[in-house]
């Protein structure tokens, strides 16, 4: 028999710093096991971080009024059994939610709820905004089926959708809607659960609550945007239509102030509800996967869960992905549009600086021509000076006795002055011009 490795053999390790809390997060929110009848509240809450701490610390107090183990001050989850029900507290990404369960169902199930056992003073200090909140009951195997008189009568008359779920072992009933005390209600008949699977489909229940509440709250943002991306879509066709009539490089730099102004609003409303249009799509694909673990199988001439969501709830969350879709849409659109104005003003600067640069070329060819007609004169003035230096020479020698006639010599030099001036000129010259040609 291969021998088993020490325990404290991984201490000797190095371990990832998220190693436990990786591990632990598949057994954050255990599922419970239940024995049927029971009740259930469940109320889920907007909060923040600072809220979040804030709930955690209020459970905490009302687990030291039951001198219960308190939650720990980073906990997600946290579980108690206080005088006559079960409490559970848990944190998500942006909401906390409360489970109470008590046991029994009695005659009228959603009379008495698990919820109107909390301490008024202790709900009343509960942080954070109620967006959730919905009774379950679970009736017994031993208990007959609901009628119909009894389903109206416990959901007030409001419409009812219901099916045989978990292959054909319960049954639930729901209206999907708030009732005079303010939460929803959903109605379980146990026909052969399990307790593990009481406690399965009871988690499953108030999760799709949850998060078919939750996938709308991205729709009041839609409709809210539908206004204003309509208003900015025919801002941007009205920029588009005066591109051919752009006469003067102020018309363009205008166009590209409105174009940018547009692109910065469109970018503003895409980073606001980027998170929430996410969060939408997170949430319905959890409500499709619990309807489908639920596996419905409908009742005849009632509408199950399924068909009634995807009928309801279905537009709603389409309609968030249109608007996210056109948000997009129209930001690629306003770039387009950026792109090609941007590529009309660059092409405009482009034939300025040719002629510019024509323009230059014209101004260093008369400035060529000048300077050549300038060394021309140069050279003259220069052979004009220095005849006449050298005719004072000659005229000085010839007074002097020397043996030389003065113009003879200077008609005889003139040329071999002019040609010496020109010589060096162009010399002088040369490499400048063998530099730039």
């Amino acid at each position: 028999m291969p021998a088993r490795p020490s325990p404290a053999l991984i201490s000797r390790l190095t371990t990832h710093p998220l190693r436990d809390e990786l591990y632990g997060e598949l057994h954050d929110r255990p599922t419970q096991l239940l024995d049927a009848p029971i009740r259930a509240s469940h109320v889920a809450f907007l909060a923040t971080p600072e809220e979040t701490d804030t709930f955690r610390e209020h459970v905490g107090r009302l687990a030291r009024r039951y001198k219960a183990i308190e939650p720990a001050r980073d906990a997600r989850f946290f579980k108690g059994k206080f005088s006559g029900y079960e409490l559970r507290w848990e944190q998500h990404t942006e909401f906390c939610s409360l489970t109470v369960i008590r046991p029994g169902a009695g005659d009228s199930p959603f009379a008495e709820t698990a919820f109107g056992l909390l301490p008024d003073d202790w709900v009343y200090g509960i942080p954070g905004v109620v967006v959730v909140a919905t009774h379950a009951v679970i009736l017994g195997h031993e208990a007959p089926a609901p009628t119909e008189a009894q389903l109206t009568d416990w959901f007030e008359g409001q419409l009812v959708v219901g099916s045989r779920i978990t292959s054909d072992r319960a049954a639930a009933w729901t209206s999907f809607g708030t009732h005079s005390d303010g939460f929803c209600r959903y109605l379980l008949h146990d026909m052969g659960l399990s307790p593990f699977q009481s406690g399965r489909t009871l988690q499953r229940i108030l999760e799709l609550e949850t998060y078919r509440v939750m996938s709308l709250m991205a729709l009041p943002v839609a409709r809210e945007l539908a206004a204003i991306t309509t208003q900015l879509d025919g801002r941007l066709s009205a920029i588009t239509d005066r591109f051919t009539s752009l006469a003067t490089p102020e018309d363009e730099q205008a166009a590209l102030a409105d174009l940018s102004g547009i692109a910065a609003q469109v970018e503003n409303y895409r980073s606001r509800t980027n998170y929430r249009f996410g969060a939408t799509r997170a949430y319905h694909r959890l409500v499709d996967e619990i309807l489908e673990d639920l596996r419905e199988q409908p009742f005849p001439g009632m509408s199950s869960m399924t068909k009634f969501l995807d009928r309801r709830l279905g537009p709603g969350v389409r309609t968030c992905f249109a608007m996210e879709a056109r948000l997009e849409n129209l930001s690629e659109r306003v770039g387009r549009a950026s792109e090609l104005l941007r590529t009309r003003i660059d092409v405009n600067i482009e034939t300025q600086n040719q002629s510019l640069l024509a323009a230059m070329n014209r101004r260093g060819s008369m400035q060529l021509r000048l300077q050549q007609t300038v060394e021309g004169l140069s050279v003259a003035a220069i052979s004009y000076y220095t005849v006449a230096l050298l005719r004072i020479l000659l005229e000085s020698l010839e007074e002097s006795g020397v043996p030389i006639r003065a113009d003879i010599a200077i008609g005889i030099a003139l040329p071999l002055v002019i040609f010496t001036v020109w010589w060096l000129v162009r010399r002088i010259r040369s490499p400048l011009v063998h530099e730039d040609p």
